[in-house]
């Protein structure tokens, strides 16, 4: 009996974590390499002179698209009212109303963004930079879980309202995103020690080093995840044949 391949001894878990990080550590690093080769990584802290933050949505379509089209899942979640075990259905919603529930929660997450930039110390006079930042973040955090999962559902996991997701599969992806979350997050966060140093670099003017940071956390929770997903699935396929 030929003997297994390695991937084929991975959990679907595994070989899902293992697979979108590939696909992200691959877009990212494509797009950092246009930033920096293209010359248009000062753009990143315009909103309106500038189109580069607006491929950032475009990767995460492109990654949505991969997870429903080759990974085959599925989003649907049972409701938190509903009774454990039913059958439940997501509700169909017009892609006209859809589209614009998405805007509702963006055009929110931008705010609570910008908000926290402010009481963070962002410039108040720099309002398209800061801007560009709470975009940025939000399209790195929660408009992957809103094209996973819906608006409304993501409204409900904002507000720690629970639901079930129909599959464990569905289930470890979100958690994935949070994750993910959690990456961005620190990323711009510790970028801000640079902007106080006295070095005068045009790398260091706000928000340049915090986009960066958000758009690196992304790469940073990418590689983290690859490296940890196989590091123990490789653990565990040994213990395995050790076993037998």
């Amino acid at each position: 009996m030929p003997p297994e391949s390695s991937s084929s001894r991975f959990l679907p878990t595994t070989k899902l974590y293992i697979n979108v990080s590939i696909l992200s550590i691959a877009l990212n690093a494509t797009y950092f390499s246009y930033l920096i080769h293209g010359g248009k990584l000062y753009d990143v802290g315009k909103c309106w002179s500038s189109y580069v933050i607006l491929l950032l949505p475009t990767i995460e379509l492109l990654k949505h698209q991969y997870v429903r089209k080759v990974l085959q899942l599925e989003a649907a979640a049972y409701g938190s009212t509903k009774p454990s075990g039913s059958k439940y259905q997501s509700k169909r919603v017009s892609p006209l109303k859809e589209f614009g529930g998405i805007l509702f929660v963006m055009a929110l997450s931008v705010l609570f963004y910008g908000f926290i930039c402010l009481v963070l110390g962002a410039p108040i006079e720099q309002y398209e930079e800061t801007a560009a930042l709470a975009a940025t973040l939000s399209v790195l955090t929660i408009f992957p879980i809103i094209l996973f999962i819906g608006y409304s559902e993501t409204l409900q996991l904002l507000f720690s309202e629970t639901f079930e997701l129909r599959t464990p599969l569905s289930a470890s992806y979100l958690t994935l995103l949070k994750n993910n979350c959690i990456g961005v997050i620190l990323g711009a966060w510790g970028a801000s020690v640079v902007a106080p140093l006295d070095w005068d670099r045009p790398w260091q003017v706000y928000p340049l080093p915090n986009v960066v940071g958000a758009i690196g956390g992304a790469f940073g929770m990418s590689v983290f995840t690859l490296l940890s997903a196989t590091y123990f699935a490789l653990c565990k396929s040994g213990r395995k044949r050790s076993m037998v």
